[in-house]
């Protein structure tokens, strides 16, 4: 996943998530249990954990200057964040769930001109009456089927 000499690396502790991420060509980091203040910090990152320690940890590890987008939900009251670092280093940080619709003619261009191939991520495959039990649960594709 070269984009020119820049590359992606990939932190989780799934084995199916890192596999796919090294064949898609990410740089995989490996980890387990509790969250370090940061890691190697990257100008770009993307939040997954879901965890506010993980959060902390994510935002820290964002470059001077640099982007943090968190794709995961926080369901408490409120969710700590460690303001006054990301404040002197100009970390920007942008929450939202994914804009689906508006990215798809980005993806499909992705797939036909085979820079991206879905079927190299990890999918769960349910019957839609299973639905309501399956958003619960981790995946990182879900595919419902009527």
């Amino acid at each position: 996943m070269a984009l020119g000499a820049r590359r992606v690396r990939y932190v989780d502790g799934d084995p199916v998530s890192l596999a796919a991420a090294k064949a898609l060509g990410a740089d995989i980091v490996e980890h387990h249990g509790s969250w370090p203040r940061r890691f190697d910090r990257a100008l770009i990152i993307v939040d997954g954990t879901g965890d506010p320690e993980g959060l902390a940890s994510v935002l820290r590890s964002t470059k001077d200057y640099g982007y943090c987008t968190s794709v995961a939900i926080y369901f408490g009251a409120s969710t700590p964040v460690p303001l006054l670092e990301m404040y002197t280093r100009g970390v920007t940080f942008h929450v939202s769930r994914a804009d689906s619709r508006r990215l798809l003619p980005e993806v499909i261009d992705l797939v036909a001109s085979q820079r991206l191939d879905p079927l190299r991520i990890p999918t769960t495959v349910v019957p839609w009456d299973q639905a309501p039990s399956a958003w619960l649960e981790p995946a990182t594709k879900l595919v419902l089927v009527r």
